[in-house]
């Protein structure tokens, strides 16, 4: 039976001659994946479409054969017959400047998995319980019957992989290991892409990381575990955001922590602090994310706060101290 949210996106598609693909700030690999892929198959359509990213935003999804197909926000044209938003849950983290404070003059559509998602746009395929994005672009494609060859499976594999940690996390269906294998029949270099986007990094990023571990500290009697890095730490160590989108994983890996945060300022002209949270139940990332007007799924979500490390720190010490005694 057909789903009827995925057949409005179709229809809006199949009207439209030039589209364009846009995303969250600081691509991760499903949110470059996903773009990337969606391109790919709209192209096969006959249509104009590209994915518009900030390519120097982007790390190890970098790997993806047909990367180079992507296109600078530059590029974006200003009025594309229709706009999709992938993994982008807040109209304020829209990647292109040119779009999100204009949204009313397009006709958008969005596409994302966050349970935090707005539900902006005129089509929406908003599915919380989704494993990526990667997935629902793969579930549009496959209800309207359109081609996925490799280049393009490959992009979608970065997505899943990147967005479920090898299918480890709960987000991982049976139909997420459907998608997976439906993948793999394509003929795509699922060992050479596992290594590069899990096993492999320049000995910058390592030096990096070597900063990150020494940073390390427990709250809360070992519940909670966070780390930080301050622009000098990017700067010395020749790296940039992109290289650091697995750094939460850090903090994570303590035995007995429920709530892990990494603060990160990765820019010198930047005068906000970024949060990563992860968490396990019964604590909930998100909650302690909205506190500062972030968002994003259950057990993973993020933020910005204004303010030096040490005073986002103190504030956010201050609010775990409230997220905690409520969910255990």
């Amino acid at each position: 039976m057909k789903n009827e949210k995925i057949q409005t996106i179709i229809d809006a598609i199949e009207k439209a001659a030039t589209i364009a693909i846009v995303t969250h700030v600081g691509p991760d690999g499903d949110a470059a994946g996903s773009s990337l892929a969606f391109s790919l198959i709209l192209r096969k359509l006959g249509k104009n479409a590209n994915a518009y990213l900030r390519k120097d935003d982007i790390g190890a999804p970098r790997v993806m054969n047909a990367f180079k197909e992507i296109k600078e926000l530059e590029e974006a044209p200003p009025n594309p017959d229709l706009l999709i938003c992938l993994d982008c849950a807040t109209i304020a983290r829209i990647n292109a400047p040119i779009y999100k404070d204009r949204l009313n003059e397009l006709t958008v559509a969005t596409i994302d998995h966050h349970q935090s998602n707005e539900g902006y746009g005129n089509y929406r395929y908003i599915v919380p319980d989704a494993s990526s994005t990667g997935e629902l672009v793969w579930q549009i494609a496959k209800q309207a019957g359109w081609e996925i060859d490799t280049d393009t499976a490959e992009a979608l594999w970065v997505a899943v992989v990147t967005d479920t940690n090898r299918f480890s996390y709960s987000s991982t269906k049976p139909e997420t290991l459907e998608f997976g294998a439906d993948l793999l029949k394509k003929g795509i270099r699922q060992d050479f892409l596992n290594d590069e986007l899990f096993y492999r990094s320049r000995i910058d990023v390592l030096r990096l990381r070597a900063i990150a571990y020494s940073s390390l500290e427990l709250w809360y009697e070992g519940k909670v575990a966070i780390i930080h890095l301050n622009a000098k730490d990017y700067i010395e160590t020749n790296c940039c955001k992109a290289d650091t989108e697995d750094f939460s994983d850090i903090p994570r890996s303590v035995r007995g922590t429920k709530l892990a945060i990494f603060f990160y300022r990765s820019r010198q002209d930047e005068d906000v602090i970024h949060l990563s949270i992860r968490s396990t139940l019964p604590v909930k990332a998100s909650d302690l994310a909205v506190k500062f007007g972030g968002g994003g799924h259950e057990l993973a979500a993020g933020a910005t706060i204004k303010g030096s490390m040490q005073e986002v720190i103190q504030k956010v010490k201050s609010a775990v101290a409230e997220v905690l005694p409520a969910a255990m």
